[in-house]
């Protein structure tokens, strides 16, 4: 139950029977760690791209012995065995490695079954389930420390601190209004309780969709008509970039009306920034922020 509400955005556990509470108390990511003790040589099996991430930035990457199917950084991963995809790695084939540890994750509904199946199995790891920047930042030192490596994690940090305030410091006027859309058919984006709140705020913008409830929520044509963004990012899951198809957004019955597609201003971001919890992920929000300066510049030449 635990796992099933963090991979959806919930941090806290509420049993009730009819109007009656039976238990309501916090529930963490790191309460579903098995590490017994830190290591300095441990091997490591990432089953999540963010974490082969953040794996590659603490400087040991030379200790992972396999990930799951959709990492591509560092480039060291592609020598790397598959243990196929993230939302269903074996993980049976992840035991029979023996890492000493792994870094699961619950930043996507289904990836409960990989955490429950690893605790089975009697496999050590990490559980990285962040919703905001500072919970990003913090699981890397929660990484490092586990791995040996805490004052490199510590400079990480560091470094993605000074990324936000210059990302800060840059922003200005009104926020503009954002849909981010993170897949197309059902059309799913980011709602109260994730991180992207964040990127597109130090962009320059809002999200049109952070007053639902949830990591990722469900939308339809209507609503998105409703919450009338002025500009628009398509950042499909899994999807490389050159793969993004904003005209699949422009040409979608039913948003011919929505201003963003009228006047141009659907753009692609890539997913491997916007959709990737560690350590380049503020990379979005310099994308983001780029578009939203465009489009202010070229509002301003029209009036």
């Amino acid at each position: 139950m635990t796992a099933w509400l963090l991979a959806r955005g919930q941090r806290t556990l509420n049993l009730r029977c009819g109007e009656q509470s039976l238990a309501c108390c916090p529930i963490t990511p790191e309460s579903l760690d098995t590490v017994s003790a830190p290591s300095a040589t441990a091997t490591v099996i990432t089953l999540a791209p963010s974490n082969a991430e953040v794996v590659d930035a603490l400087g040991v990457f030379y200790r992972v012995i396999a990930t799951e199917d959709s990492s591509d950084h560092p480039p060291q991963v592609a020598s790397l065995p598959k243990l196929g995809p993230d939302l269903a790695p074996d993980l049976d084939g992840v035991a029979a490695l023996r890492p000493g540890l792994v870094l699961s994750s619950l930043t996507v509904p289904g990836m409960e079954r990989n955490v429950v199946g690893l605790d089975a199995r009697k496999v050590e790891q990490l559980v990285l389930a962040p919703r905001t920047l500072d919970e990003v930042m913090a699981d890397v030192c929660r990484v490092g420390a586990t791995l040996g490596v805490a004052e490199r994690a510590d400079a990480v940090v560091d470094r993605m601190r000074q990324e936000r305030r210059v990302l800060e410091e840059r922003r200005e006027g009104p926020p503009s209004r954002v849909y981010l859309e993170w897949w197309p058919r059902p059309m799913f984006t980011p709602g109260a309780d994730c991180y992207s709140n964040e990127l597109i705020a130090l962009a320059g913008g809002v999200n049109v969709f952070a007053d639902r409830a949830g990591a990722s929520v469900e939308i339809s044509v209507a609503e998105l008509v409703q919450a009338s963004p002025e500009i628009c990012f398509v950042s499909w899951c899994g999807v490389p970039l050159q793969k993004l198809d904003p005209d699949r957004l422009r040409g979608r019955e039913g948003l011919e009306e929505l201003e963003a597609v009228q006047r141009g201003r659907v753009f692609a971001l890539d997913e491997r920034f916007s959709g990737r919890p560690g350590p380049r992920m503020l990379e979005a929000a310099r994308r983001m922020g780029a578009a939203i300066r465009s489009v202010r510049e070229s509002s301003q030449k029209e009036s």
